[in-house]
């Protein structure tokens, strides 16, 4: 028993020193090694290579990765190393959101105090020589492109020396590369931009646009600064001279504006509107008419501006093309413009812009004339309106407020027409109110206007589609246009005609078939084909009406043609 417990000791302590040297071994590697568990992904072990270079840290009893990696990322690694027990895993290690490293994993099950765990070796990853000669090409091909440019191109290493400059540079400076790699005050924050004047080897004065930037590795390593500047003198000296002629131009503009006071207050003395611009687009003259209609409060806010500076950018672009069109193409243009105020109000001028030729300078420009032409457009509108409502009220039924038979033939007429192209099943359905004139006898013409005006209501309260027609046929009898409508669907709306007529439940003590007032209809559904006409098909309703009326009136009777 005695010899048992000290074997069972002696044991226990041989496996703490092995598992205490199987730690010291990872923590004294040259390389970056972690021991991960198997079961919960925690890393165990993390040598101090791997905290430098990883970004490894401890806390407590287990070690932290990366805020950028997931505790999932261990378990994608002993997923692969599980199939893949012999081939390195490359990766770009992350180190923060900005920076990373690539290494290249290998990794082996093992055991570690009883538990199932997974040792990994992580190492720097060295590029083959296929990729080291992609690089180089990738290099010569940049390089290439960077000979080739115009602007003067340099790259300087970490510590100021001169890597690269491309024929563009050398030209320009040649041996003073010195002063062109000279570097920009604020460059070190990043980026930093300069204009400077100089010269190039042949004593010509230049101006330099020079932008440099610091070049970093994916790991945020300071690789160098590159630097590109642009020969800017030809831009400078046309900006500088169209400043120049823009000032020249300005100045004899405003000459004309005061030139121009006779000018002023002939137009002021106009009612209608007048402006004109010269061919820069300034105006030189206006009266308080014109620029009331554009919103401008007061003529001098106008004058020795040009319209756009002034107005509203949609206000201007109304009038821009017309504008330029008349100045360009010398031509006269007349329209009826339309303007909407602050207020609501509208306001319709009759414009005319023609050319204009200043007789003092012999610049040309453009002569704007618009008069206030409201009260005839509203005239002519209103007459348009009224037209319009007698237009309509000329395809309405006085007495029922429903489309009359005028309507009634042109719709027909239309759908026919559209139905015969697109082969569409087209229904035409007649109603007539029955024994309607002893409605009249016994009970009075006013009592039977009121019948057909409750009636056509009901009617109108049936048809339920925009595309549908019921008109006023004539006396007591109306009609039914129904688009795209089959003989089942005619039948359905057949059946609700009935129904809504007997909920009006209008007494006729003077009708044989029932004590309230009712309605026999006629239907014809059919596809139209050539030779048929409206009126032979008009005719086949009228026919079933008839056949209603002596089958007994209160009914619908259909014709059955060989194309519904």
């Amino acid at each position: 028993m005695l010899l048992a417990m000290v074997l069972l000791a002696l044991i226990a302590q041989l496996y703490i020193r092995f598992h205490r040297q199987v730690k010291r071994l990872i923590e004294d590697s040259p390389i970056s090694m972690m021991l991960v568990e198997s079961k919960s992904g925690k890393v165990l072990i993390s040598n101090p290579v791997a905290t430098r270079v990883l970004g490894i840290r401890r806390v407590g009893r287990y070690y932290l990765l990366p805020g950028t990696l997931s505790q999932s990322f261990i378990f994608e690694l002993m997923g692969y190393f599980s199939t893949h027990s012999s081939s390195g895993y490359k990766i770009d290690w992350p180190l923060t959101a900005n920076q990373s490293v690539r290494v290249e994993v290998y990794g082996r099950p093992t055991k570690y105090r009883g538990k199932a765990c997974w040792l990994f070796y992580l190492s720097p990853y060295q590029p083959g020589v296929d990729e080291v000669m992609e690089q180089v090409h990738s290099l010569s091909v940049i390089k290439s492109a960077f000979e080739n440019l115009s602007e003067l191109i340099f790259v300087k290493g970490p510590s100021g020396e001169k890597l690269f400059t491309n024929r563009a540079f050398d030209r320009f400076w040649g041996d003073r590369f010195d002063e062109g790699m000279h570097e920009i005050k604020g460059v070190a924050r990043g980026r930093a931009s300069h204009r400077h004047w100089t010269v190039d080897k042949f004593g010509r004065s230049c101006l330099l646009e020079t932008h440099q930037s610091l070049l970093m590795s994916p790991q945020g390593e300071p690789l160098g600064m590159l630097g590109i500047s642009h020969d800017v003198t030809d831009w400078h000296d046309i900006q500088r001279n169209l400043r120049d002629e823009m000032e020249k131009r300005r100045d004899t503009e405003v000459a004309l504006a005061q030139r121009d006071t006779i000018l002023q207050n002939i137009l002021e003395a106009s009612p209608d509107s007048i402006g004109i611009f010269n061919e820069n687009m300034v105006y030189q003259a206006c009266n308080k008419p014109f620029v009331k209609a554009l919103g401008i409060s007061d003529v001098q806010d106008l004058i020795g501006h040009r319209l756009q500076d002034v107005i509203a950018d949609d206000a201007y672009k109304k009038l821009a093309e017309s504008d330029h069109q008349v100045l360009h193409d010398g031509i006269s243009l007349r329209y009826i413009d339309q303007i909407i105020h602050s207020n609501g109000e509208m306001t319709w001028y009759d414009v005319v812009k023609s050319p204009f030729r200043d007789p003092g300078s012999g610049t040309n420009g453009v002569l704007v004339m618009a008069r206030d032409v409201s009260e005839r457009y509203l005239a002519e509108q209103k007459l348009a309106e009224a037209n319009q409502e007698l237009e309509r009220l000329s395809f309405i039924d006085g007495l029922t407020q429903i489309a009359n038979r005028r309507r009634f033939d042109e719709q027909l007429d239309l759908l026919w027409h559209i139905h015969l192209r697109e082969q569409k099943p087209l229904t035409i359905m007649l109603c007539d109110i029955d024994y309607f004139k002893g409605f009249n006898d016994l009970y009075g013409h006013q009592k039977g206007d009121e019948a057909l005006i409750g009636v056509a209501q009901a009617f109108k309260q049936v048809i339920t589609r925009s595309s549908d027609c019921v008109a006023r046929y004539g006396g007591e009898e109306f009609a039914f246009i129904l688009p795209n409508t089959t003989t089942e669907g005619a039948k359905v709306l057949a059946e609700r005609i009935h129904t809504e007529v007997a909920k009006l439940a209008i007494a006729h003590q003077a009708s044989d078939v029932s004590e309230l007032v009712t309605v026999s209809i006629g239907l014809v559904a059919f596809v139209p084909h050539q030779p048929q006409t409206v009126e032979a098909m008009v005719a086949l309703a009228d026919s079933a009406l008839y056949q209603a009326k002596a089958n007994g009136r209160n009914q619908t009777c259909i014709h059955h043609t060989s194309s519904n």
